[in-house]
């Protein structure tokens, strides 16, 4: 679960097959792992309607979250 483990909770989502394949063909083409865009997509859109950033968004991703 990336360097945060034990701050973290597990979430369970249902997805459709279109969205599904989008995330896997996105995570394979940047080197990460399809959690890591969820983690990501989930930052950003919480920073979104909050009006600021909540936590350090690095597009890279990092060594923990790589294939």
């Amino acid at each position: 679960m990336g360097k945060d483990g034990k701050n973290a909770a597990r979430q369970t989502t249902t997805l459709t097959k279109q969205q599904k394949a989008e995330l896997e063909r996105l995570a394979k083409l940047r080197g990460v792992k399809v959690a890591w865009l969820v983690r990501q997509a989930v930052s950003r859109y919480l920073e979104d309607v909050s009006g600021g950033a909540l936590l350090p968004f690095e597009m890279e991703g990092d060594e923990d979250d790589k294939c």
